[in-house]
């Protein structure tokens, strides 16, 4: 359809222009598309998507608002107007926020850029942080569906951009729980940042969005169902469909683009987007389904007793699962976790942490406690630190690696942590309780249990979804693995505090903090902030003074959780990696804070 033709249809204006109304209309949906952004490569197809998408849900009757850069600039300010009013309309039952164009990664966070980035930081999408709000919004479903690459952000033009919130920040709880579902183009995590950002657009382009839509035009007979009368493609029924067309198309046009889409679906298996056509002459799909990277994540972690949360779950044969598994790289990412397991006879009565993986040039701590270390020829325990902390129940270290990096961690009173670093960020951290001597049995199961849950982690897949019920049940599920385990390994519930609030389960959030305080006498400041709680501790009751997690430092602003001023800069230095990795740089800023005092 020529752009002409489209707007001819009236179905809505690009930014700053009256879309079409219809006040009993109970669904709605804000499609933005942006071809062109700053200096960087423009897109062909982000538009004509997002135009696109906006005639398919307007046929399906929603109230469509088009944001696309066709003859204006898209700004952040004008998307968050138009969510705002619907939101505020208070009787929505489904909202779908569509994107297509030019996105990042950056510490686990999805941004998608608009006309005026990265230039101007505030003007970009922060994802993760919007959905959180949409929790809040009091609409039954709310989805997002990203065409965006997530490419990995390179530069302080893009490490710098913090992005803006396009749902509204209400002061009342709503009494609707919000469903909200995502569908995005591609896998997050290190492992696939991979292609700069400047190269990956034009291969990405418009392929996700052409297989969505063909997810309703050219359905597998399976997927369709009857609901209140019509034949319609349920929410949780778009994810194989989209596992198997999405990578399957990307070879296609390149036998070596590797695009494997991520869904993430807690509504219910009555909630749906979108009709089928024409049920008649549907193909059968006999093919076994695609395996995808949850599907790795969940044999995992049914492997060893902790199942059944992270959306896996099709019939797909182990061989397949284990194919994969190798592939992604999932395999060994566990395998190195498993290296650094057990406490060597090397640990002493203060020694509170074992590198494995990179020497270090430092270590440095609050000036009333003492911290020292010492390398080895063993990369496997490549250094020992020692940190007296002098009867405080924890202590903020800095280590400093011997290229310059760094991360950030709690001492804990009693408990010997491991950090293994790999391709020059930290992937993994774990504890082990100084005093509590497990069975050869229980440490493996130990060692199994968190090197499953930090590689899915790490490559993002750590989460518990389904509908309500189902997150319910893998929820106590979860909790009901790692309850014990968590006093033996703190990270354990760390995990935990994350999945459950990225399932929407605050009530779960909270439990998880109040266990570990009592344990460790502290509150770890990932924890606190997930519950809303750090503004209720002081800084003396928090460790370490910032996220040790990369994805927490994408939800200070959210979360309404405060740094010590001095160290905002350090959010710009951060590496790719699961657990809080710093530059040169960072690592420097960080230094000076714990030298001077500021910080414990």
């Amino acid at each position: 359809m020529e752009r002409r033709e489209f707007l001819a249809a009236g179905i809505a204006l690009a930014i700053g222009s009256r879309a079409v109304k219809q006040p009993d209309v109970r669904r709605a949906a804000v499609v933005i598309g942006v071809n062109k952004v700053g200096d960087l490569p423009r897109l062909r197809a982000a538009v004509s998507g997002a135009e696109s998408v906006a005639t398919w849900l307007q046929g399906e009757g929603f109230d469509v608002t088009l944001c696309t850069d066709a003859a204006n600039p898209v700004r952040a300010n004008d998307l968050f107007t138009a969510v705002n009013t619907l939101v505020r309309r208070g009787t929505l039952d489904q909202l779908v926020i569509y994107f297509a164009g030019h996105g990042f990664i950056n510490s686990y966070s999805e941004f998608w850029l608009l006309s005026e980035g990265p230039d101007n930081p505030n003007e970009a999408v922060s994802l993760n942080e919007s959905v959180v709000l949409a929790r809040l919004s009091g609409i039954k479903n709310v989805v997002f569906i990203s065409d965006a690459c997530r490419s990995r952000a390179e530069g302080l033009r893009t490490e710098r951009v913090r992005g803006s919130l396009i749902f509204p920040n209400s002061a009342i709880r709503p009494n609707v729980i919000t469903d909200v579902d995502q569908f995005l183009a591609t896998l997050v995590g290190d492992p696939s940042w991979e292609v700069p950002l400047d190269q990956s657009s034009a291969a990405f382009a418009g392929l996700y969005t052409n297989c969505f839509l063909d997810a309703f035009r050219r359905p597998d007979r399976s997927m369709v169902r009857t609901i209140d009368g019509k034949d319609v493609i349920p929410n949780n029924l778009l994810k194989p469909f989209l596992a198997r067309e999405v990578p399957a198309r990307a070879r296609a046009i390149q036998i070596t683009l590797d695009q494997r889409p991520v869904s993430l679906v807690v509504s219910d298996a009555t909630t749906y987007i979108g009709r089928v056509a024409d049920v008649q002459g549907l193909p059968s799909n006999t093919a076994p389904p695609t395996p995808t990277i949850s599907d790795v994540a969940s044999a995992a972690l049914e492997s060893v007793g902790a199942g059944a949360i992270t959306g896996g779950g099709q019939d797909v044969s182990s061989e397949a699962v284990n194919r994969l598994a190798e592939e992604t790289g999932f395999a060994r990412a566990s395998a190195t976790i498993l290296q650094a397991r057990g406490l060597p006879a090397e640990v002493t009565a203060r020694t509170r942490f074992i590198i494995s993986g990179q020497r270090l040039e430092s270590v440095t701590v609050h000036p009333s406690f003492v911290a020292r270390f010492t390398n080895t020829e063993d990369p496997r325990r490549s250094a020992f630190v020692e940190v007296d902390h002098r009867g405080s129940p924890g202590a903020s270290v800095l280590l400093r690696f011997a290229n310059g990096t760094s991360t950030i961690i709690a001492a804990l009173e009693h408990y010997v942590g491991t950090v293994v670093v790999q391709d020059n960020a930290v992937s993994n951290v774990s504890y082990q309780h100084s005093l509590i001597r497990l069975s050869d049995t229980d440490a493996s199961r130990l060692e199994q249990l968190r090197a499953a849950v930090a590689t899915a982690a790490r490559f993002g897949v750590f989460r518990i979804e389904g509908a309500r019920q189902n997150r319910d049940r893998g929820a106590a599920q979860l909790a009901g693995r790692i309850r014990v385990m968590k006093g033996i390994d703190p990270t354990l519930g760390l995990y935990a505090a994350y999945a459950y609030a990225d399932a929407g389960l605050p009530d779960q959030v909270r439990s998880v903090r109040e266990y570990m305080r009592g344990d460790l006498g502290v509150d770890l400041f990932d924890v606190a902030m997930l519950s809303s709680s750090t503004r209720s501790w002081t800084s003396s009751q928090l460790f370490p003074f910032f996220p040790m997690l990369s994805q927490g430092w994408s939800l200070l602003r959210v979360c309404g959780a405060k740094l010590d001023e001095g160290l905002a800069e350090a959010h710009n230095h951060l590496l790719p990696g699961l657990w809080t990795t710093l530059d040169a740089v960072g690592s420097g800023i960080v230094e000076l804070a714990l030298r001077a005092g500021r910080v414990r």
